[in-house]
């Protein structure tokens, strides 16, 4: 078992504390000092302690080979009351705010899919030189609003949990996703199709790994899964039973841009 560091150096201190006492105080206070300090150190070396549960999710393609930008989370069957927002941010645009980031970049939405967690907003940045109209009109989580060339703008509370398909009404080839999840366990696989998680308790959890571009039912794949409460990393593997669709390309097929009111 390793202590952690706050523990050894709570340790550490008073045991350096009884040595600067030495030569000044009598033996009876020392005595006393000597039996705290041994309380002290009973107390910390029995009692149990709490480990975040690692959980590791690798998704890959009917090759077997890594998928990127898959959606994965992770919700509690166990009652977890309070829950907290996840506020690590899952992309950062090239203006960095510390906030999740979808920008407006070569008239495209950057990155295609966005995974968040309800109750949260999303931070829309125009990297263009022209104006967006970023709207959505899908599920209960409505938005329209323009924003110009170097221009950022908050997205609407999201309250609702499900996908947010988005579009520009300037620039209708524009296509992009967002995810609104009901859990703070949530992420996107890497380039190597993994995805890593740390939870508050071991138990039972519902693992979705979802995609727009996912053939299958509600464009997810999902298992009950038993996270063990221990201090080693849980692994686990999602086989997809079919390869994605293709993206759809994110181009203007005509020659100009309608802008008449913009």
């Amino acid at each position: 078992m390793r202590l952690p560091r706050i523990q050894i150096e709570l340790l550490a201190n008073y045991a350096i504390f009884i040595k600067g006492e030495l030569k000044s105080s009598t033996p009876l206070r020392l005595l006393k000092m000597l039996k705290l300090f041994l309380l002290l150190a009973s107390a910390i070396l029995f009692t149990p302690l709490s480990f975040a549960q690692q959980v590791k999710v690798e998704v890959i393609d009917p090759n077997a080979i890594g998928v990127e930008h898959m959606v994965v989370y992770l919700i509690s069957h166990n009652k977890q009351p309070n829950l907290v927002i996840n506020n690590e941010p899952l992309y950062v645009g090239k203006k960095t705010t510390g906030k999740n980031v979808i920008a407006q970049k070569n008239k495209a939405f950057i990155p295609y899919v966005t995974v968040t967690q309800k109750g949260q907003q999303l931070s829309f940045q125009n990297q263009d030189d022209i104006t967006h109209h970023i709207y959505s009109v899908s599920g209960k989580n409505r938005f329209s609003f323009k924003i110009k060339s170097g221009k950022e703008k908050a997205s609407p509370v999201f309250e609702h949990t499900g996908e947010v398909a988005m579009g520009c009404n300037i620039h209708d080839w524009m296509s992009g996703f967002v995810l609104v999840v009901d859990t703070p366990y949530y992420g996107q696989t890497d380039n190597e199709g993994i995805a890593t998680f740390e939870l508050a308790t071991g138990g039972e959890y519902q693992l979705v790994v979802w995609h727009p571009q996912l053939p299958t039912k509600n464009y997810q794949i999902e298992q009950r899964i038993t996270v063990p409460n221990n201090d080693r990393s849980n692994e686990w593997q999602i086989k997809l039973p079919v390869h994605l669709l293709t993206i759809p390309e994110q181009e203007n097929q005509d020659e100009f841009d309608f802008l008449e009111g913009y």
